[in-house]
């Protein structure tokens, strides 16, 4: 099903008609590089490519090493035409998780919110901020830090729609809180797993560089589903069976 079909399905929240000519992107993904995935880079690829999507922010945990194995797993087959690759991480910053896109090489965890964004900054990168009002999820950025940061003008992008928040009202704060401070608007999927690939995603003006998403932002229309939340026992045994393989590998 391509990603224009998909959002016309059943079920789905969504703002706007589907564009043509358009980019259509999904700007927080993860795949077996974070420790909560396992899904390998071709299955991932198959995906994005088979659902419509044509850019991809592959976010893993802490590392770009993810978002580099995917765009050199695409330019190895040839379909650098087909999907294009935003170097990004999520970093675990000390005041809760910021998406890093469009970096060059991994942020640092534990930074404070301010440093952290900063040093997305200074790799002429760009911020944004995941599913800031889950509070099913310790890893959320904290009221305070967020405060600060749309204040001091450092939040590029928010998440107003993050497929995995476990009840609706949470991605409708965070809406309420980018347009009380005027700040682009994404839907991200924060896909863990191959059914979630594609359930939300971004249409927009087509872009290669942090300057043109940036400048693209002002048209982008997003679109989104919600996950079963089921997906988070997916994440939970992907964890247990990464932690076991890593386990097993210590000790052979």
């Amino acid at each position: 099903m391509t990603v224009a079909a998909a959002a016309q399905a059943p079920a789905r929240e969504a703002t706007g008609p589907d564009g043509r000519g358009l980019a259509f992107a999904d700007f927080h993904c993860h795949t077996r590089f974070s420790p909560d995935s396992r899904l390998g880079e071709d299955r991932f690829i198959d995906l994005a490519i088979e659902r419509g999507l044509t850019h991809v922010a592959v976010t893993d945990h802490n590392t770009i090493d993810g978002s580099v194995a995917v765009r050199d797993r695409v330019a190895a087959r040839g379909e650098d035409a087909r999907l294009t690759v935003i170097l990004a991480e999520e970093v675990t910053s000390a005041d809760g998780e910021i998406v890093a896109l469009f970096i060059n090489t991994t942020v640092p965890r534990d930074l404070s919110a301010e440093a952290t964004v900063d040093a997305i900054h200074e790799q002429g990168g760009l911020v944004s901020v995941p599913h800031p009002f889950d509070p099913f999820r310790k890893s959320h950025i904290r009221p305070e830090p967020l405060e600060r940061l749309a204040a001091s003008g450092r939040i590029d992008m928010i998440e107003v729609f993050n497929s995995r928040v476990t009840l609706g009202r949470h991605n409708e704060l965070s809406a309420e809180f980018a347009t009380r401070h005027g700040l682009p608007a994404i839907a991200c999927s924060d896909s863990h797993t191959a059914m979630e690939v594609a359930m939300s995603f971004n249409a927009l003006p087509a872009f290669d560089t942090a300057d043109g998403l940036r400048a693209s932002l002002s048209r982008s229309e997003w679109h989104g589903s919600r996950t079963t939340k089921l997906v988070h026992l997916g994440t939970r045994w992907a964890a247990v069976m990464n932690w076991a393989g890593r386990q097993g590998g210590a000790n052979r």
